[in-house]
């Protein structure tokens, strides 16, 4: 295939159908026409691959791609290494994109000569969408220090360190950018194998890390689906092993990178962050049958292990509002029957 000006990648795998031909019709009725798409079947049902087969027949601009069943991460480097545009962009197959998305993201790209490209979302609930961007306001090209809180806020949200224009958002996921595809190429930058969760994170702090140019471009053009059949609300036993392993890889960029103690601090409040959304996966989801008391002993063993001891022994509470400080006490403590009643009042708040 010849070279197009952007590469849409769209793994798909557990999506409804209707969700999968709303995504599939934003990105061919973009206005901007230079563009191939990537699907990359990682194991679909019948009905699934019907759909993708025959939206493919309709438009020459799309590639199938059928792997084993492998994950999302393995499907988007997959992606990556099929794609043929100067840019690669990523969309989830239950998510959409304004019909202006990949024009005004392109000529924003080019005008600033930018390794990344990034901009707003909605995130989008049953009666509502919310804003979510990383500052206030376009910035054509990022400073050193907009780059480092970039990357500090997309590893754990808000630290009372941020400059101006900043807000308490991070930009983890891997949808509302455009990177650079010889720039991801040059670095070898891809996604790590094995991880399950934080998977965008690992890969875009280690994007921000080599990039010399981002951009950001105050407009919202993704519409991300906020649904309970998300992997993030999904019931998984022993479900604290992929947020174990999600940390093992962000420790070893820290470490690698060369980065100082206010990374390391931002790591240590993911851990805390990541031991309580456990919560919802595991130990308080409702599927999760086991008796109470079984389920406390258990995070009180996981509180006593590496690296979530670790996390709450070297946490400095100067980076923490009060709220935050109150979970880091429990779990020093071991205090899980607290700390689970905690959790609840603090998500009803919204905070």
């Amino acid at each position: 295939m010849s070279p197009v000006a952007i590469s849409v990648i769209i793994p798909v795998y557990r999506v409804k159908a209707e969700y999968l031909r709303d995504c599939l019709q934003s990105v061919m009725h973009q206005s901007f026409t230079d563009i191939e798409l990537i699907l990359v079947d990682d194991g679909v049902t019948d009905e699934i691959a019907k759909i993708m087969e025959e939206t493919a027949s309709s438009d020459d601009r799309i590639r199938i791609i059928k792997q084993d069943h492998a994950g999302v991460s393995a499907a988007r480097n997959n992606g990556i290494s099929a794609a043929s545009g100067k840019y690669i962009t990523f969309v989830d197959s239950d998510d959409h994109i304004a019909p202006e998305n990949l024009a005004e993201a392109y000529d924003f790209a080019e005008s600033g000569n930018l390794d990344i490209a990034i901009w707003g979302t909605y995130k989008c609930y049953p009666d509502r969408r919310d804003e979510y961007m990383p500052f206030t306001e376009t910035i054509p090209l990022l400073s050193d220090d907009q780059k480092r809180d970039l990357t500090l806020k997309t590893m754990v949200g808000y630290v009372p360190v941020y400059g101006p224009l900043c807000t308490r958002c991070g930009s983890g996921a891997c949808c509302s950018k455009l990177y650079l595809r010889s720039f991801l190429t040059e670095h070898d930058i891809r996604y790590p194998d094995g991880i399950e969760r934080s998977e965008d994170v690992n890969f875009n702090i280690r994007a921000y890390d080599k990039a010399g140019r981002i951009g950001y471009l105050h407009k919202f053009f993704y519409f991300y689906r906020m649904h309970e059949g998300s992997a993030t609300f999904r019931y998984r036993e022993g479900g604290i092993k992929v947020f174990e392993d999600a940390l093992g890889c962000l420790k070893e960029f820290l470490d690698t990178a060369g980065k100082n103690e206010l990374f390391y601090q931002v790591y240590y409040m993911r851990c805390v962050f990541f031991f309580l959304e456990s919560m919802d996966m595991d130990y308080f989801n409702p599927e999760n049958k086991k008796p109470l008391k079984m389920r406390l002993r258990e995070m009180s063993d996981k509180l006593a292990k590496y690296p979530f001891s670790e996390a709450v022994e070297k946490i400095d509470s100067r980076y923490l509002t009060f709220a935050r400080r109150i979970p880091v006490f429990l779990m020093k403590h071991k205090m899980t029957a607290l700390l689970a009643l905690f959790y609840r009042v603090y998500k009803r708040s919204g905070r």
